[in-house]
């Protein structure tokens, strides 16, 4: 009984894995949660559920107002900083790049991006700044 439940629990983990690799890949992650989104919100209209529905991109404004807004909200709470960063959007999702100086600065600006009328979604790909001297490793992708 116990073997069986090992193999449960190690085919479990297993899909947890590769479920986690497919939605936060840091290309295509933020355009196949969109899609999960989508679908949602289709089967929640064919079984006529209350949920919301994304918003439209005309409802939303352009993607250039909407990452002017971003970095407005990143200048607003963190002044300085934030001049750093490149902010991109489209079609709602606002993708973050640039390094940090502290850990806890990728969750704040994130949050701080997420409060902006209009994002669907936030691609953080902010990094943590390396100390002088540091050499940072080579990141291979598939």
């Amino acid at each position: 009984m116990s073997r069986i439940i090992k193999v449960v629990a190690a085919g479990a983990g297993t899909l947890a894995a590769v479920s986690a690799a497919f939605f936060l890949h840091p290309r295509r992650g933020a355009r196949r949660r969109a899609a999960v989104r989508r679908e949602s919100a289709n089967v929640a209209a064919l079984v006529g559920s209350v949920i919301e529905a994304p918003r439209r991109s005309a409802e939303r404004g352009s993607d250039a107002q909407l990452a002017a807004d971003a970095r407005l909200s990143l200048k607003e709470a963190f002044g300085e900083p934030a001049d750093e960063l490149t902010v991109k959007a489209h079609r709602g999702i606002v993708t973050l790049r640039g390094e940090v100086a502290d850990i806890d600065d990728i969750a704040r600006y994130d949050s701080a991006v997420r409060s902006v009328g209009g994002v669907v979604d936030v691609d953080n790909l902010l990094r943590l700044r390396l100390s002088d001297g540091a050499v940072r490793p080579h990141v291979l992708t598939a």
